[in-house]
């Protein structure tokens, strides 16, 4: 018999499965919310909430209708212009994600290493090949190992950086440049674009676990991961802010924040961002496999695992910057499509 998941362990997968190399970079806090100045800290407000109400709904949905698939959670009348769309996006979010984790580790190995990015993103398909087979109860074990690192790091870095910022005058803070994706153009449509694709990924891995954990523990478990999304947010928000002139243009600003301390410190933060991506980079690549299998059943899931790796791997040389200001926001405005749905299929089916 399989066991229960813990409040802990579900809060934990849901927040390891968001806290990638972008957030724990600090690249999406800037290009989501630092590049709005004080209407970033709105925005943060939005997606906390929407966090949580989106994390949710789609497990009550599956509870309601005892779906272990989250297509069918989400979409019980089966009606196929929706499964569909749905399968589409959701698979590219997943893959889409795991190419910018990739990128991620390249950035890393290239920033602290001074290698090929290729060399950071062969080393994580490696792992993530071997990590996979064993399947979602051990990446589930691996999420609540990785995220109390994650968030020692994170609040190191971040605490050190707030009570040392240099001190900028407002009018330098506002003139500062900082990255944006001209794909985002409004605080309160960042706060639902960062939320409408992240959520995507939780669905892949969150509606499984319902299958062996009672309804009040998913809820308090959903509860307590967005209140930590949220919070840890808001909190990077003010270590990039009070550092924006040095930071604002950075591909892996907390990085440059935490070599200012110390060399090593800069070595440490560079794992804690290595155990991020990997984090969601196991959810994703899991995510993107089953969702392959179904497509191309006469492989066996080896050999479509192996395919997932190989075009992850290419598709990552594109850059980290790039794919997380292209990428993430495509696919954000292909999950709010989705967000309706599950509010019609909760509300009103």
């Amino acid at each position: 018999m399989q066991k229960q998941n813990s409040i802990i362990s579900i809060a934990a997968t849901y927040v390891a499965t968001v806290v990638g190399a972008g957030y724990a970079s600090g690249q999406e806090i800037l290009q989501y919310f630092s590049y709005f100045r004080e209407f970033g800290l709105y925005a943060i407000v939005i997606a906390s909430v929407f966090f949580f109400v989106f994390g949710y709904l789609p497990v009550a949905l599956a509870y309601r209708f005892s779906a272990s698939d989250y297509l069918r959670a989400i979409n019980p009348k089966g009606q196929k212009i929706f499964i569909i769309f749905c399968d589409i996006f959701i698979t590219l979010s997943l893959f889409g994600t795991l190419v910018i984790m990739l990128a991620g580790a390249g950035a890393t190995f290239e920033e602290k290493f001074s290698t090929p990015a290729f060399v950071g993103a062969f080393i994580v398909c490696i792992l993530l090949i071997a990590n996979t087979s064993f399947g979602l109860d051990m990446v589930v074990k691996v999420m609540t190992f990785i995220t109390p690192i994650m968030f020692i790091g994170i609040l190191f870095v971040g605490i050190y950086s707030i009570f040392n910022a240099q001190d900028y005058s407002a009018q330098e803070i506002a003139n500062a440049e900082i990255n944006n994706s001209s794909l985002i153009t409004h605080w309160w449509l960042s706060g639902i674009l960062y939320v409408a694709f992240n959520f995507q990924l939780a669905l892949a891995v969150l509606v499984p676990m319902t299958h062996h954990t009672p309804k009040s523990q998913m809820f308090k478990g959903i509860l307590l991961g967005s209140l930590l999304l949220g919070g840890f947010a808001a909190f990077l928000y003010f270590s990039l802010y009070l550092n924006i002139i040095e930071v604002g243009t950075a591909k892996l600003p907390m990085v440059i924040l935490a070599n200012k301390i110390h060399y090593f410190v800069g070595i440490f933060y560079s794992i804690v961002l290595f155990l991020a991506l990997y984090s969601t980079a196991l959810t994703c690549f899991y995510g993107s496999a089953n969702r392959f299998q179904k497509s191309l059943k006469k492989l066996s899931p080896f050999v479509v695992i192996i395919i997932t790796a190989v075009g992850g791997f290419f598709a990552s040389l594109f850059g980290l910057k790039e794919l997380i200001g292209t990428i993430y926001p495509i696919l954000g405005y292909g999950g709010m499509v989705i967000m309706v749905l599950i509010l019609k299929t909760y509300f009103v089916d």
